[in-house]
Formats: C-alpha cells, sequence, structure tokens
C-alpha cells in the first residue's frame, strides 16, 4: 500500500487536530509528518519533508500563505486548502490547488479533495515511470501502483482501481474491462498481456475471452455446462479445459 506524505499549516491548534483525526481515522494511506503554524514554520518543515500532500489555511496571523508557497518548490505536492476566508480561493486555483474546503469542515468534502489529490499523486506517478524509462504510450499501460490501471486505448489513457473490475472480455486484439459502477474501459492489449498483469489471488481466466474477479462472482453454475454468474447478472462460460484448474483455484479460497 503506497503511503502518501501529508504536511498541515495552519495557525489554530484545535483545526490541525481535527484534521489529524479525520485523516487518521477515514485515510491510512495518508501519513501526517509535520505540521505547521506560521510562514517561517512551513518553510522548514515542507522543504525537510517534502511531502506529497500540503493541507493550507489562507491565513496565517496576519500572513497569507501563499507567502509560503512562494518561497518552496512545489514538485510534486498537492494543494488542499481548508480556510474559513473564501476569497482567497480564486488566488488558490492559480497555484493549482486541487480543492478548496471552506470550515467547519465537512468530511464528504475532505473526502472528495483527498481522493482527488491521490488520483493526481496516481497519475503523475504513471507518468514518471514512462519519462524515466522513455516508453511510448502504446508500449505501456499499468503504472507502478498496483492498486490502480492505467489503460490506453487508441486516444485517451482511462486510469482506474484494479479492485473495482469484475470481469475482463477480449476479441482478440482489444480487451475490454466491465468496472462495478457499469463503466467499460477498452484497451489495445489482449487478454493475455492483462493475465500476467492482474492479481492472481483475484483473478482467473475462466475462458479464452474471459477473466473474472471471483470477489464479484456470486455463484457458480454447472448445469448445462459451467458458468459463473456475477454480480452484475452477466453469465460467463468456463471453458472444458478450465475446469479443473478453476475449481482448484477456487479450493485455495475456501
Amino acid at each position: 500500500m503506497n503511503i502518501y506524505k501529508a504536511v498541515i499549516v495552519d495557525d489554530e491548534m484545535n483545526n490541525i487536530l481535527l484534521l489529524k483525526h479525520f485523516i487518521s481515522k477515514y485515510f491510512p494511506k495518508i501519513e501526517i509528518v509535520a505540521q505547521a503554524m506560521s510562514i517561517s514554520e512551513a518553510v522548514v518543515v515542507i522543504n525537510d519533508h517534502n511531502p506529497d500532500i500540503l493541507f493550507l489555511d489562507s491565513r496565517l496571523r496576519e500572513n497569507e500563505v501563499f507567502e509560503v508557497l512562494d518561497q518552496i518548490e512545489i514538485n510534486k505536492a498537492q494543494l488542499i486548502f481548508v480556510s474559513s476566508h473564501e476569497q482567497y480561493a480564486i488566488k488558490a486555483i492559480k497555484y493549482n490547488a486541487i480543492d478548496y474546503i471552506l470550515k467547519p469542515i465537512i468530511l464528504e468534502d475532505l473526502v472528495v479533495a483527498i481522493n482527488k489529490a491521490v488520483q493526481k499523486l496516481v497519475w503523475n506517478s504513471y507518468f514518471d515511470f514512462k519519462h524515466e524509462y522513455k516508453v511510448d504510450k502504446t508500449q505501456v499501460d499499468v503504472s507502478r501502483n498496483k492498486d490502480y490501471l492505467a489503460v490506453v486505448s487508441i486516444d485517451k489513457i482511462e486510469l482506474f482501481k484494479v479492485s473495482d473490475v469484475i470481469f475482463v472480455e477480449s476479441d482478440s486484439k482489444y480487451a475490454t474491462f466491465y468496472l462495478i459502477d457499469g463503466t467499460q474501459h477498452v484497451s489495445n492489449k489482449n487478454l493475455i498481456h492483462y493475465e500476467g498483469v492482474l492479481d492472481s489471488a483475484s483473478f482467473f481466466r475462466i475462458h479464452k475471452s474471459y477473466i473474472i474477479n471471483i470477489k464479484y462472482t456470486s455463484r457458480i453454475i454447472k448445469k448445462d455446462g459451467s458458468y459463473c454468474q456475477l454480480v452484475n447478472g452477466k453469465l460467463l462460460p468456463i471453458a472444458k479445459r478450465k475446469k479443473e484448474e478453476f475449481n482448484r483455484f477456487l479450493k485455495i479460497r475456501e
């Protein structure tokens, strides 16, 4: 599990403690590595820790927090403003803030902001990987983050959680991912490629045209052939040559 480092910059301890409480309770992937209550302190801790996410109040005493941002190099940090001052929202956008949350903090707003920040970090990690190895986008479609797939199609790159995949279907040249939310994503890679990429503890190729995620399989039907019925109602055939291996796969999970 990837752990993302975060720093909180706020001049009120109650706000810092509340953010820490929410983050520790609901976001185990985020570690608060430091906090700061002044401009000078913020510059030091941010430069020392090089965080992935910054939670920033827009004002610190009589100063604007933008003074901090002007004194540091924001290479990867995603900026989430948590402030009582609505009038700084537009300025925050100019600093590429991922979100601007108004106090008092509403948990749902914080969840949305943090999810956006983490998704952006995952994307950045994927493109850093491509740049580091100088790989063309048509030659790679999985980032280093194993929780996500970055799937390349003809004209775009789609990012989604591996755990959301119900099954993958192939027509020999392309693979289509069917997700729990009903969306579909088409890749220019075939099923053989993804058979080697997807976690073999959760995914199994039951047929030349299908890979299933076992956690979304509601039942196995052994009448008039063998089939997997998935949670979305889809019925997929199990190839005869796959039955014995599939039975062993199921017994391991009993």
